[in-house]
């Protein structure tokens, strides 16, 4: 029974990543887990729990982002009762961009 349950929350969680990579940052064109913008994911009991931040403290598009990620968060059936905070400790860096993470999928225009 245990071991069922420990499969489903895994079953879950996997689900609920593939969900946030859906999620995309709109001024980098990259998903929030690749970015490493999504620092924990807890699931308990029937309440899942996602912690992610920005780029930056005073980033434009975190209501956005915040918006996008309950979206993702609720989109899953299993999911009724869930909390989802921005948070901006610890600080952010580009070292917790995933490794093979491509920014310009399109080219950047030609300087002048």
């Amino acid at each position: 029974m245990q071991l069922d349950l420990r499969m489903n929350i895994q079953n879950l969680k996997t689900q609920l990543i593939e969900q946030l990579r859906s999620v995309m940052d709109p001024e980098l064109g990259v998903n929030i887990m690749g970015l490493g913008l999504v620092y924990q994911i807890q699931i308990e009991g029937n309440k899942v729990k996602v912690q992610f931040t920005t780029t930056t403290p005073g980033c434009p598009m975190r209501r956005y982002l915040q918006q996008q990620v309950e979206k993702a968060v609720s989109s899953l059936e299993e999911i009724d009762n869930y909390e989802v905070e921005m948070v901006m400790k610890p600080d952010w860096t580009v070292e917790m961009i995933k490794e093979g993470v491509e920014f310009f999928s399109v080219p950047p225009p030609p300087g002048k």
